[in-house]
């Protein structure tokens, strides 16, 4: 005899992926209203959709699922859930309308009423659009929990689309991107443009008339500096520092934003003589090892 399964309502105020990670990712509303659970067997010819879509999003989008401390197996075990959601909520048997207009125009297509096989079929289709929204939702959550645990955003770079002429320094688009015409579009809509025009350029390119432009974000590790900011090395904290310590620490500092903002405005072709000098000089100190990495990775994605 199957149990009778019972989940308590949900409270009325709003939950953030702050405080409540795991509701925000499984759809806890749909959940709740789920009033059994489906047997393995019921369960059994959908599993192949929730393994190949659990995979695709994982490896497509593997380093923001690192930070979160996600595997592989937890992407499916997610998927799972929404299967259970949607067999119970959303399955064509559950829905009387949308069962007897699926009925009806099949019956009208092929002179004879849908079979079981026809139903899953229809179900398979409607539940590969669903999950396929839920992996959507999965990773619009994990940016927000990403960037709580490390306190910057997590996107590689920003996107925008726009009719007008991109600026000669499209970092400029961080700061108003509306200024110059241009709209802020998602990461994933922008790969899949991308993969139907087929740019030699990856990073700016035309498209149906619209101009696409991808701009890197920069990205870096706490350091010692965040950790004595937060208390946990009290030597680091400025405020144990004396004020010889602190006004060379902000020149520093100084130095760094101007280096930064010269490299910015540079050409492409600027961009990677500069990378290559920096590889060729610190390749044999090991205390680069990292360092090299990453700027090796540059030179490729410049393709250089």
């Amino acid at each position: 005899m199957r149990k009778f399964i019972s989940r308590p309502k949900a409270d009325k105020k709003r939950i953030n992926s702050k405080n409540e990670f795991e509701l925000c990712y499984i759809r806890h509303r749909y959940f709740r209203k789920v009033k059994y659970n489906p047997t393995e067997e019921e369960m059994k010819p959908y599993q192949s959709i929730i393994n190949r879509m659990a995979k695709t999003t994982y490896y497509t989008y593997r380093h923001l699922f690192i930070i979160v401390g996600f595997e592989i197996e937890d992407i499916v075990n997610i998927g799972l859930v929404h299967l259970v959601n949607f067999l119970g909520l959303f399955s064509i048997h559950k829905r009387h309308e949308k069962y007897s207009d699926f009925s009806a125009k099949h019956k009208e297509k092929y002179s004879k009423p849908p079979s079981k096989e026809d139903l899953l079929n229809k179900n398979k289709a409607n539940l590969t659009m669903f999950i396929k929204q839920r992996m959507e939702d999965l990773i619009r959550i994990c940016r927000q929990k990403a960037k709580n645990v490390r306190g910057i955003p997590v996107e590689e770079c920003a996107t925008f689309y726009g009719q007008n002429p991109p600026p000669e320094n499209r970092y400029e688009l961080l700061e108003d991107n509306e200024e110059y015409g241009f709209k802020k579009i998602d990461l994933s809509i922008f790969k899949k443009i991308k993969k139907k025009a087929k740019p030699k350029d990856d990073e700016i390119f035309n498209f149906a008339g619209y101009w696409y432009i991808s701009v890197p974000l920069e990205h870096r590790n706490l350091t010692l500096e965040d950790l004595g900011g937060a208390g946990f090395s009290p030597y680091n904290n400025t405020h144990n520092m004396d004020p010889e310590e602190i006004l060379v620490l902000k020149r520093e500092k100084e130095e760094f934003e101007q280096k930064r903002e010269i490299f910015n405005g540079q050409t492409h072709e600027e961009k990677a003589i500069i990378i290559k000098d920096f590889i060729n000089k610190h390749k044999i100190d090991p205390k680069f090892k990292e360092e090299i990495k990453i700027a090796t990775k540059a030179l490729k994605q410049m393709e250089f």
